[in-house]
């Protein structure tokens, strides 16, 4: 509730809704949302690689400090492992860095 008046105050009532709409659609049901980042890929990928893809990350050096820092999750499970590969067998899967920046890889 509180996130939603604050975005509404800085972002106006429009954005609030649509960033609300997104988080129950992504974390409720498991959709991507429509205003998250996304890329794709054939079979997997490199966790610093979909971070810096997703522009979560300026680079690879900063990515792996995120993953390090245990600020990088992968389908929801904390991603320790700075070599972290992610599998893209039957479906999108979600990467999010800190609380804030979640975005989808979807298989190509």
């Amino acid at each position: 509730m509180l996130a939603n008046e604050a975005t509404a105050m800085c972002r106006g009532t429009a954005a609030a809704a649509e960033a609300a709409e997104t988080a129950r659609r992504t974390f409720e049901e498991g959709a991507a949302g429509d205003t998250l980042p996304t890329i794709s890929a054939a079979g997997s990928i490199a966790l610093v690689d979909a971070l810096v893809a997703l522009g979560f990350a300026a680079s690879k050096g900063e990515a792996r400090r995120l993953i390090k820092g245990g600020g990088a999750r992968v389908a929801g499970e904390k991603v320790a492992d700075e070599a972290a590969v992610i599998e893209i067998g039957g479906g999108a899967v979600r990467v999010s860095a800190g609380k804030k920046h979640h975005g989808i890889v979807m298989p190509a």
